[in-house]
């Protein structure tokens, strides 16, 4: 159901100029560590918004998450009250794997950045061959993966502690059917 509630939301009422990605985690329970791990069937959704740095209030990001969580609400109210909503396509992001920094053997410190021509592009596509990271000597390490994905989640400093450095996904089209709410008479309260 979530990547449905992320369309329809997507669907009914547009968050001006922010784009809205789904990020499907195929993990189990056990290993999720985000509000799906509480969800009934083990569906849930998290909202986020940036990036912005740790510490800091932008009201631009206080903004959309507002508009966010408004249109999530309001979606809850349209599905409560049996409104039809037509079915689509969305792109769907899953993700793949984690890449870290690269680092010193013996230290574990981290030795390269993020390549200045990946920083700042999440979600566009990283092909073999293309710059990864930077070292601090000034050496381009390239992307050796066997498959074009797409990066998100870029220098991210809360992923710092854990070792991540990007995460890298598969991009695919999903058919959305269309959702019809039909709640039982027991459930609909008449005044």
């Amino acid at each position: 159901m979530t990547n449905l509630f992320i369309f329809l939301i997507n669907e009914r009422r547009q968050i001006p100029d922010t784009p809205v990605r789904y990020i499907h985690y195929d993990v189990t329970s056990k290993e999720s560590y985000s509000l799906d791990s509480v969800g009934k069937h083990g569906f849930g959704m998290t909202m986020e918004v940036g990036p912005q740095p740790h510490g800091v209030v932008r009201s631009n990001i206080y903004t959309t998450m507002k508009s966010g969580v408004q249109y999530m609400l309001d979606w809850v109210h349209f599905f409560n009250s049996g409104v039809i909503f037509d079915g689509g396509f969305m792109d769907v992001f899953t993700v793949v794997k984690h890449i870290d920094y690269p680092r010193d053997g013996e230290t574990h410190n981290i030795t390269a950045a993020i390549h200045p021509q990946l920083q700042d592009r999440d979600f566009c596509l990283l092909r073999p061959g293309d710059p990864l990271f930077q070292t601090f000597s000034g050496e381009t390490l390239r992307y050796t993966g066997s498959e074009p994905l797409y990066p998100f989640f870029i220098n991210e400093s809360a992923y710092y502690e854990k070792g991540i450095a990007l995460c890298l996904a598969r991009k695919r089209r999903v058919k959305i059917p269309s959702l019809i709410t039909i709640w039982p008479s027991k459930y609909i309260h008449n005044g």
